[in-house]
């Protein structure tokens, strides 16, 4: 029997699998955070099932870290999406720090606040509901 010691964290939710989306998991599991990820995940999962959210993370020239929420909705000819093709690209929001700050920790400290209180926040209104 083989026992492997790196655990890969399942983070699908209402996301599509990006490699920001598996950097944050990975530094939730590495800070002690992916109970407080996950908990968000399931609040953000609560609604809207078939909008889909792509996260994307990138650091302007003064290192200051952008992360963006790109909301996905099928197709109206879909009737049960099954791939991203059966999804057309919505809205993008964004998301910029004042600071410098690690662009990983940011990204999860957006999406912990987003699954406050989903759906009956601001932030997800905006973003998921659009």
């Amino acid at each position: 029997m083989l026992i492997s010691n790196q655990n890969s964290p399942s983070f699908q939710a209402k996301f599509l699998n990006s490699d920001a989306l598996k950097q944050v998991a990975d530094y939730a599991v590495a800070h002690g955070k992916f109970g407080k990820l996950n908990q968000a995940r399931k609040n953000i999962d609560n609604s809207h099932l078939q909008t889909r959210l792509l996260l994307d993370i990138t650091q302007d020239s003064a290192g200051k870290p952008t992360v963006s929420f790109t909301r996905f909705v099928p197709k109206k000819t879909v009737i049960i999406p099954q791939s991203i093709d059966d999804y057309f690209e919505g809205k993008t929001t964004f998301f910029t720090s004042n600071k410098k700050v690690n662009p990983l920790k940011f990204a999860l400290e957006k999406i912990i606040k987003l699954g406050n209180n989903a759906p009956n926040n601001n932030m997800y209104k905006n973003i998921v509901k659009g």
